[in-house]
């Protein structure tokens, strides 16, 4: 997998960064759960794993929390093979409108922390928008400088304005432009976010 050079990203993002450190990062979703493991050792962070675990919506809830632990527990292992101080960073649920995505976010990030409490050096939760500003991501910022074709409304009282552009492919695009890696993967790529706060200081 590909390794980045920890001096220049510290000094592109004016943060330290905690050598010898892994971090799993963990983007929790209804149907494809991101998951990113990161390794430092004096020099480069190592990307030695990016993968994402997808569970079927419509199967029986118990089902699908069986199948995902199956798949935390391949993760367990590999992690078992670091001897490093080791971080585990979830995606923190927040309150949207509908009840039963917060309840299935909840229940599944409640699975990690069971599964990696034990076997990690500390465990912390936090939210998409605190993950992406602690490895220097503004969303204005990246709107003034982006290359994205940003689509223009065709019909009623907005016609000619800007369409909303999805924020997970801003952060891909700073993502790419900052640490030199391209992630096409949204899920992949936001769990790489949550791997990066683990090893920042």
């Amino acid at each position: 997998m590909k390794s980045l050079s920890i001096l220049e990203i510290e000094e592109k993002l004016g943060k330290k960064i905690r050598r010898n450190t892994i971090s799993l990062g963990w983007d929790v979703a209804m149907k494809y759960t991101g998951v990113c493991l990161l390794r430092t050792d004096n020099n480069d962070i190592h990307i030695e794993e990016l993968d994402k675990i997808e569970t079927d919506t419509k199967d029986d809830l118990k089902n699908r929390m069986r199948y995902f632990l199956g798949a935390l527990d391949k993760f367990k292992q590999l992690l078992s093979k670091f001897k490093d101080y080791k971080m585990c960073v979830v995606e923190d649920s927040f309150m949207g409108q509908n009840v039963i995505v917060l309840k299935d976010l909840v229940r599944f990030s409640t699975l990690i922390w069971v599964v990696f409490h034990n076997c990690t050096d500390y465990l912390f939760f936090i939210l998409p928008n605190s993950a992406r500003s602690k490895i220097g991501f503004n969303k204005n910022s990246q709107l003034e400088e982006t290359k994205l074709k940003i689509g223009k409304i065709s019909r009623g009282k907005n016609k000619g304005k800007n369409k909303k552009i999805d924020i997970k492919k801003l952060v891909q695009e700073y993502v790419k432009e900052t640490f030199n890696i391209s992630i096409e993967d949204s899920d992949k790529c936001d769990s790489f976010v949550l791997a990066m706060c683990g090893i920042l200081r």
